[in-house]
Parts: C-alpha cells; sequence; structure tokens
C-alpha cells in the first residue's frame, strides 16, 4: 500500500473564486449552489453508497447546523488553509480538530473538537473532488508515499538556513490542507497548495540550488523519471527538481501549485475524463 505524491499546476484563482465560496455557502447555509448540484449528480457510486447519495445527506444535516466559517473562523484561513498551531501526525491518521472555547460557532461547527467527524470526513472528500474537477492542470510524480518534508535533507546537504524563505514555501505544501485537504489515510490527500506569488517565489529559489538542469518542460521531466539514479539521494535532487519545474511552469501561466497523494480518486479520473 502507498500513495502516489504529485506536484500539480493549481488554477488559484479560481479556487478562491469558485471552489472556496461554494463550500463557505454548503457550510453556512446547507444550500448547493447549481454548479455543484452537477458535481453531486456526477459522483460515480461506490458499493451503491456513492458521493451522490451522501454529500446531499450532507447538505441536509448542515443545513440543521449552520456555521459561517468566514465571519468567525481564525482556526482556518481565508481559503480554508489551516493556521492553528498544532502540529499533525499522519501516522495516527486522525484529522485535526479546532480546540476553541469562545468561537460563538464551536457548538455547531463541524471542525470543533465536539464536532460532526463523519461530516468533516465527507467535506474533506468533496474538498478533494472539487479541487480535481475544477483546479488541477497536469502533474509530475515525485515519489512514492512522500511528503514535501523528504526534501529536508537535500537542504541541509546545500546549507540551506533554517529561517530561509524556501523552508517555509515547502512547509505550507505539507501542511496548509491539515485540516481540509488530509484524508483518512497515512498519506493521501491535499497537503498544502501556494499562491500565485508564492509559486513564482518557490521557483526562484528553488532555481539556486545544485540540482538537475533541463528544459522546463514536462517532456524533459519524464524523459529524467526514466534514467533518474537508483539511490534515495539522487532520487531526492531530481525529485526537488521536479518541484522546481512545475513551480516554473505555473508560474509562467500565472498559475500556482499543489502538493497531493494520490488526490484525484479513480472515480473523479473517470466520471470527468481526467487523465492520470
Amino acid at each position: 500500500m502507498g500513495a502516489d505524491a504529485e506536484i500539480f499546476v493549481f488554477d488559484y484563482g479560481r479556487y478562491r473564486n469558485d471552489v472556496v465560496p461554494a463550500l463557505l455557502e454548503l457550510l453556512r447555509t446547507g444550500e448547493v449552489v447549481p454548479w455543484l448540484d452537477d458535481v453531486f449528480r456526477a459522483a460515480t457510486p461506490m458499493d451503491g453508497q456513492g458521493y451522490d447519495v451522501l454529500w446531499p445527506r450532507l447538505a441536509s444535516q448542515l443545513r440543521e447546523r449552520p456555521t459561517d466559517l468566514a465571519r468567525y473562523c481564525t482556526w482556518l484561513g481565508p481559503d480554508l488553509r489551516y493556521v492553528g498551531e498544532d502540529r499533525v501526525n499522519r501516522a495516527t491518521r486522525e484529522q485535526l480538530t479546532c480546540p476553541s472555547l469562545t468561537c460563538p460557532e464551536r457548538l455547531r461547527c463541524p471542525f470543533h473538537q465536539d464536532g460532526d467527524r463523519h461530516a468533516v470526513e465527507e467535506l474533506n472528500a468533496l474538498h478533494e473532488a472539487l479541487v480535481a474537477v475544477c483546479c488541477l492542470g497536469p502533474s509530475q510524480f515525485v515519489g512514492r508515499t512522500v511528503t514535501p518534508d523528504y526534501y529536508l535533507p537535500v537542504l541541509e546537504r546545500q546549507g540551506v538556513p533554517a529561517d530561509d524563505p524556501l523552508r517555509a514555501l515547502l512547509a505550507a505544501l505539507a501542511r496548509r490542507g491539515a485540516a481540509l485537504g488530509y484524508q483518512y489515510g497515512v498519506t493521501e490527500g491535499i497537503h498544502g497548495w501556494l499562491t500565485v506569488a508564492e509559486t513564482a517565489e518557490l521557483a526562484a529559489r528553488l532555481g539556486h540550488l545544485d540540482l538537475p538542469r533541463y528544459e522546463p518542460t514536462f517532456a524533459a521531466m519524464a524523459n529524467l523519471s526514466k534514467r533518474a539514479g537508483p539511490t534515495r539521494r539522487e532520487w531526492q535532487d531530481v525529485s526537488l527538481s521536479f518541484v522546481r519545474t512545475v513551480a516554473t511552469i505555473a508560474a509562467g501561466a500565472g498559475r500556482s501549485v499543489l502538493w497531493g497523494n494520490d488526490v484525484i480518486p479513480d472515480l473523479w479520473r473517470q466520471t470527468h475524463g481526467i487523465q492520470a
């Protein structure tokens, strides 16, 4: 068992303008915007109890316990990134929960420590599906069941200071999805994402490191993957160069990047014609 880690070209603008408002409206009112209803209907049934059934049921439950995250939440950022202080231990397969004792929404919010964990699981699956359908472009495989922390030895070998912004950018790719992004597995799900400006900075800072050089194209990365060195150290350098290259491609197109492990389930690839 394991998960394919990929770095994706990510349409952050559409994520903020379409996906985030739809999810906030669902949580606030239980109402499903028209295009989101189309996604519900398109969800491939799984053993007779697919998301085409689970998500409308979730909307009904949220209608009874509405939560205004946009107005009150300080545990998630405006783009639903995790901004809390607790570190998540993926090995426990547990999601983070908000510990606030003062938030006016704590008795209704599914993300609170006393909230509905089944609802959060379904919201995470919905978040991933919407990102997959609306916001993801081409991707590059970067390793098997790895996270951005995989590159820490590379940074150490190349003398990247502890306070270098590059470390913070990689940490964002690893942890912004800790509350809404991580799925209920060891490393599956959306680990994190960057803004367009952050993506350009990531590409520039990685460009200063001693990493493999080649044309910044997906074809060049595919060719390099076929002849990558067999050692862990060599693959770490090659893999991090892939992050640099995808960030360069994304920034050039006014896009950002997202890190995910098995982030597009087969059912969404099949239903929406997404190529692996």
